[in-house]
């Protein structure tokens, strides 16, 4: 796999000196269409709690009972439907099936929005987890719905962040629609407003950093990347259809996890210095891309192996960048 999709999977876990953060990384300023890297976070089924058990088996035993008398439908109308009636069966099952799952689903995001508030004290692990669920009602036999451990609640963390700054970026760009002034400062203000997301928890981050970079994780911790460095360089106005549409959401990528590395050390009121930080980077980068467009055939090479990383990348996760 090319390096600078290992410097985006695993960048998390290193501890490299300040130094070394400011090498230049190519970037401009815009480029292509959307595209959305799907949730690779595994939703696990289970109990909900203990209190929940006898009415899940009431709830059982009611499915039980739609599906005989979906199957006794069925064998009435088989005749004359030609099996639309068991089609339509399994198309009843099918949404019960969902509907469980968006139940699941919205429990498990309560517990992890809940355990947050637990972060600062017992850090991205499952006893966070524990009292969050707790906080909720439910009995601490639930973290068995988070096989994942603490990765569980950085992913949640994280995608709730991507969607709180995907939501301001649409709020001020009216949807795309509103054309972006200075796209440079556009992209350095939606990072830091991201990064600035992360310091309440700046004490604790190493320990994220540490479970989004193991290898088991890499899917998840990768597409959330991808998508949201595509959405930054959407709604900063990238609609052009250029060779260096990878290259610049891999400089793009490369320059946010430069900037959290660097966060994390930082002690200046406020974390001003990076803030400037990232500024300098975004500046050097595309005065790097300007130079190098000045010599066409160290461009072509420079931009294939970014190309190429982030096409793997994309074709790790079996994904396609398409946005309806």
């Amino acid at each position: 796999m090319p390096a600078c999709v290992w410097l985006l999977l695993f960048s998390d876990a290193q501890t490299c000196h300040l130094a070394s953060l400011h090498r230049q990384l190519p970037l401009a300023a815009a480029s292509l269409a959307r595209g959305y890297a799907k949730d690779a976070t595994d939703k696990t089924t289970g109990s909900t709690s203990l209190e929940d058990f006898r009415a899940r088996e009431e709830q059982l035993e009611r499915e039980r009972d739609a599906a005989e008398e979906a199957a006794a439908k069925a064998t009435q109308n088989e005749a004359g439907s030609g099996g639309a009636g068991g089609a339509g069966g399994k198309h009843q099952e099918s949404a019960e099936q969902t509907a469980k799952q968006a139940k699941v689903d919205a429990i498990r995001d309560k517990i992890l929005d809940a355990a947050l508030e637990h972060v600062p004290q017992h850090g991205w692990t499952r006893q966070a987890i524990v009292l969050g669920a707790e906080q909720c009602g439910y009995p601490s036999v639930v973290h068995g719905m988070f096989p994942e451990g603490g990765f569980a609640l950085v992913s949640h963390f994280n995608g709730r962040c991507n969607a709180q700054l995907v939501q301001s970026l649409k709020e001020k760009t009216s949807k795309g629609q509103q054309e972006v002034e200075n796209p440079l400062d556009f992209l350095v203000q939606a990072v830091r407003q991201r990064m600035e997301m992360i310091a309440p928890y700046k004490a604790q981050w190493p320990q994220a950093m540490s479970l989004i970079a193991q290898p088991q994780h890499a899917s998840t911790a990768l597409a959330q990347v991808l998508t949201l460095v595509d959405d930054i360089c959407y709604y900063s106005g990238d609609r052009s259809v250029d060779f260096g549409w990878y290259t610049r959401r891999i400089g793009l990528a490369t320059i946010m996890k430069m900037t959290e590395l660097y966060l994390l050390q930082d002690t200046s009121a406020g974390n001003v210095q990076t803030w400037e930080f990232l500024k300098n980077r975004m500046d050097e980068a595309v005065q790097l891309q300007m130079a190098l467009s000045q010599t066409e055939g160290m461009t072509h090479t420079f931009q294939r192996s970014f190309n190429s990383a982030f096409i793997t990348a994309r074709n790790i996760l079996g994904l396609g960048f398409k946005r309806n």
